[in-house]
């Protein structure tokens, strides 16, 4: 009988047992990493290198003009929790910049480390009258000048490149037991990124002394100089109608000197998506010649988002545009 109760005893136990065993060998979820992003291209990268690993918060809202982004309360509160903050320096968004360097506790990353900068040079029409307005300028620098560099880096892929390297290398950091899974995640991200530059160079393409191949013209007319990257990458001249800040005012015989230069040319002017430009839309009324619109990819509107556009997606249009413009074949 003691046999027999001992049996029922053990087996009324026994899944008890189990069940605690169960648990206790079970491994825990590991909690997210919360990563902040100052804009879109960041952002992206975050997502693709860390996936589920991940909770990204971009503070650059869509359809915003990424250089005057101001923190709302429940922004600023998410970037103080944040494991990590990956961010662009040199005062490119003033504001964010400002919050970012205010945290005590939180890893602030500035990927402008990780690549090259490009100097900028500001709007001149070739007229030499026109120096004068040049030299004011200069003089006049403000905080939107972003020093002496176009802060557009994202815009040649081997700079999201060395950039998801570098996320790469941080969150691995971050959470050691991840690292594998971030490096697969970037190599994928990074063969889209190489595919998408040698898409550039054979569309548009480059020859050894930088001047664009296979194009009619070598000259990119756009609203402001936000795409330095892309045309350098490409060998192309960049001819911008106004500066780095998008607000910056040009002067009447800056325009005029431009627009003289311009007459009778078969051009086309590239405003930006999410910018206006009424500069240049006088100049294009001016001379009567055809516009478009190129993605800074600074950020995305909603519609673009629901639409699933991605870095990569935009990017090819605008390398598709700029070779119709030019008369690439």
């Amino acid at each position: 009988m003691k046999t027999r109760s001992a049996l029922i005893a053990l087996a009324l136990i026994s899944p008890a047992l189990v069940a605690c065993s169960s648990s206790d060998n079970a491994t825990e979820p590991a909690e997210r990493i919360v990563v902040s992003a100052a804009l879109f291209p960041i952002a992206e990268i975050v997502t693709r290198v860390g996936g589920d690993l991940v909770e990204v918060v971009t503070l650059t809202p869509p359809g915003s003009d990424a250089h005057d982004v101001e923190l709302t309360a429940r922004q600023a509160q998410r970037l103080a929790e944040s494991d990590v903050v990956f961010y662009l320096g040199d005062d490119f968004q003033p504001g964010t910049q400002k919050a970012i360097e205010s945290l005590d506790s939180v890893q602030t990353v500035d990927l402008f480390d990780a690549v090259e900068l490009l100097d900028v040079a500001l709007p001149h029409s070739g007229h030499e009258e026109d120096k004068e307005d040049v030299e004011h300028a200069e003089e006049e620098h403000d905080a939107h000048s972003h020093g002496e560099h176009d802060p557009h880096v994202w815009l040649d892929p081997a700079n999201m490149i060395a950039m998801t390297e570098r996320v790469v290398e941080t969150l691995s950091k971050v959470s050691p037991a991840s690292a594998d899974t971030f490096s697969t995640n970037g190599d994928s991200y990074i063969d889209e990124l190489t595919q998408l530059g040698e898409f550039l160079d054979t569309t548009i393409g480059t020859r050894p002394g930088g001047t664009a191949a296979r194009c009619a013209s070598t000259r990119i007319y756009t609203a402001h100089q936000g795409f330095t990257y892309l045309a350098h990458r490409a060998g192309l001249t960049l001819v911008p109608i106004a500066g780095v800040n998008p607000d910056e005012q040009v002067s009447a015989r800056y325009l005029e000197g431009l627009a003289a230069d311009l007459e009778g040319q078969n051009i086309t002017i590239f405003f930006e998506s999410l910018i206006p430009s009424s500069t240049a839309q006088i100049l294009a009324d001016k001379l009567k010649v055809t516009t478009d619109h190129l993605n800074p990819l600074e950020g995305l509107s909603q519609s673009d988002i629901d639409a699933g556009v991605t870095y990569v997606s935009a990017q090819r249009e605008n390398i598709e545009k700029i070779a119709v413009a030019l008369g690439c074949s």
